[in-house]
């Protein structure tokens, strides 16, 4: 008997006249018995689903000597399973079911998830369930196929890591904030690394956290959540529950050291400037808490810089002509808490200065010019946002992907409008105190081309 967690529904007599998570609202969600969570958001304004299974192991699962194993059998998911139920798939027949129905089709690794989604009308789920039931029985882990991918991700390594010397030097700065050696690699790992790889590494891998109960099955669109939690269990509730690993998020273990970086290369064509500060870890990790905490931090950025009239932007590109861009976030995510301010000089300008600029105004306007209007006006822009995000077919399921990515209760989706509303200039001003009073000394990053 499968165990019912949670269920909101409610009649759809008009999408539009609903308040902002209205349609959040129409999610439901089931655990199958070995563990399965199945999510899904009913929104019939078009004959589409985006659906998603999601994996909770990313890089930070990696161990030393596998650094990139996680994207490499990503890409290894598509080239050949063994049969399930007498049906298997070779290399390539994946993607090519899919696109045969017209599904817009995709994979993605990331920290802590690995996801593999598409898009396609809601008359073809069921095709997508059988071949994600098939990727989470095995993988044929093929000698050939896996040097093949293994070209396929050097090339990335190299656009995305190699040959971007800003990419890394920014990496380096999160790795210095996190303070901890789980994150000190990339996602896509290190050369050496995945090179290495065997097919026996890879299925070692999938066999440790390919499992239902550390699966997410996401579905959004026009489907009825019985019927998608019939198919669930049809497909998925064969597989039996494995023990995983624990997954460690680590605090961090390093000092974060105050300093003074200058990056030159042929391949940075804009000169830039970033400056870091470490936050103490004040805020809940997991729970309602942090959640709103961590939407707090987002408010707190956004009237900053977003929008025609954010003052961050406005005085530095309009009033001084200094920069042509920049920008402000404060992170409150897992214990991982820090502030980033950055800069692009207008040319002539010196990066450092119009940094230390932009830093003399973001301090006097977090101590000065935090207003209930602004926090007002700001407030009305999430929610709007809210709506479209919620009105299309992918934005509920990535959202709800988010809540797996860091364990959290997928119910804080339903009182979102609610979180959002309730935040007062109190909370924000709490969240700049944070930076104001208590942050670290700080990193600075200077990006720059080569001189001649």
């Amino acid at each position: 008997m499968n165990k019912l967690l949670l269920t909101f529904a409610g009649a759809l007599a008009s999408l539009v006249a609903l308040p902002a998570g209205a349609l959040y609202e129409q999610a439901r969600w089931m655990t199958l018995d070995n563990g399965m969570d199945v999510i899904v958001i009913e929104n019939h304004r078009a004959p589409a689903v985006h659906a998603r299974v999601a994996y909770k192991v990313g890089a930070l699962d990696e161990q030393p000597g596998t650094y990139g194993i996680a994207h490499v059998l990503e890409h290894m998911m598509f080239r050949g399973a063994p049969p399930l139920n007498g049906k298997g798939l070779a290399p390539g027949e994946y993607d090519a079911t899919l696109d045969r129905i017209g599904a817009d089709s995709n994979a993605s690794t990331s920290a802590n998830l690995t996801s593999y989604y598409a898009w396609f009308g809601s008359e073809h789920l069921e095709t997508f369930l059988i071949l994600n039931a098939i990727l989470m029985n095995g993988l044929d882990a093929d000698a050939d196929q896996l040097d093949n991918e293994k070209g396929v991700v050097l090339q990335e390594y190299r656009q995305r890591w190699e040959n971007n010397p800003a990419a890394r030097a920014a990496h380096f700065l999160r790795a210095d904030l996190r303070g901890v050696a789980a994150y000190d690699h990339p996602i896509i790992g290190t050369k050496e690394d995945f090179e290495a790889l065997t097919p026996a590494d890879l299925l070692d891998f999938h066999q440790t956290w390919y499992h239902p109960n550390n699966a997410v099955l996401i579905v959004a669109g026009d489907v009825v959540p019985e019927e998608v939690f019939a198919l669930a269990e049809q497909h998925f509730g064969g597989f039996a529950a494995v023990p995983v690993p624990a997954r460690v998020r680590p605090d961090a273990e390093r000092p974060f050291e105050a300093d003074f970086e200058t990056v030159t290369d042929a391949l940075i064509t804009q000169p830039s400037a970033r400056r870091a500060w470490r936050l103490p870890e004040v805020v809940a990790e997991t729970g309602v808490e942090a959640f709103r905490a961590r939407y707090a931090a987002r408010l707190l950025s956004s009237m900053l810089t977003s929008g025609l009239d954010a003052p961050f932007t406005r005085y530095l590109q309009t009033e001084r002509q200094i920069a042509l861009g920049a920008g402000f976030s404060l992170v409150l995510d897992e214990g991982q808490d820090w502030a980033i301010l950055s800069v692009e000089p207008v040319e002539g300008q010196d990066p450092v200065a119009v940094l230390d600029e932009a830093e003399d105004f973001l301090r006097n306007w977090l101590e000065n010019d935090l207003t209930t209007e602004r926090l007002e006006r700001q407030k009305r822009r999430f929610v709007n946002g809210l709506v479209y995000a919620a009105d299309s077919i992918d934005g509920p399921a990535t959202s709800f992907e988010s809540v797996v990515a860091t364990n959290g209760d997928y119910g804080v989706f339903l009182t979102l409008e609610d979180t959002i509303k309730s935040m007062t200039i109190d909370d924000i001003r709490a969240v700049a105190a944070l930076f104001l009073d208590q942050a670290s000394a700080p990193k600075t990053l200077v990006l720059g081309p080569l001189e001649e």
